[in-house]
């Protein structure tokens, strides 16, 4: 696929490459000192957080690996390991979340990527048609 390279090959190095820093990040971010340094911003991020709505431990590890999975802008291994943190996941449950995300958003890129320029077209129709339900479609409120 890539410089010749068979995707069983470009995949794994993929997935390692990008996991690579969050290991580090993970324990980085339960650093004492960086938490004092960026008290302001975790505590306005922790209340935005808190209206959510936790959740179990299961339901934490499945919306982490969907966000980390879905392969958009904004939505990856960064985003979901500051996301673990702000809820306060284990570390080793937010990893395998984390890496359960990766995987899936590689394999979605590598089957968009296998497809060629038509499926890419296809999958770019798909995701404005997504988009454009979303944003333009009736929206039913309850009263």
């Amino acid at each position: 696929v890539w410089m010749g390279l068979p995707i069983t090959h470009i995949l794994p190095v993929c997935v390692l490459g990008n996991m690579a820093p969050i290991i580090p990040l993970m324990f980085l971010l339960r650093n004492d000192k960086l938490k004092s340094l960026m008290s302001p911003i975790l505590s306005r991020a922790e209340k935005k957080s808190a209206s959510l709505g936790v959740g179990s431990i299961e339901k934490q590890w499945a919306s982490l690996a969907a966000f980390v999975g879905i392969p958009l802008p904004g939505t990856g291994a960064w985003t979901g390991a500051m996301g673990a943190f702000l809820l306060g996941m284990p570390t080793a449950v937010a990893l395998s979340s984390i890496f359960t995300g990766v995987c899936g958003a590689g394999c979605i890129m590598a089957s968009i990527t296998l497809a060629g320029k038509k499926g890419g077209i296809a999958a770019l129709a798909a995701l404005a048609l997504i988009t454009g339900a979303e944003f333009f479609g009736e929206k039913d409120e309850e009263k």
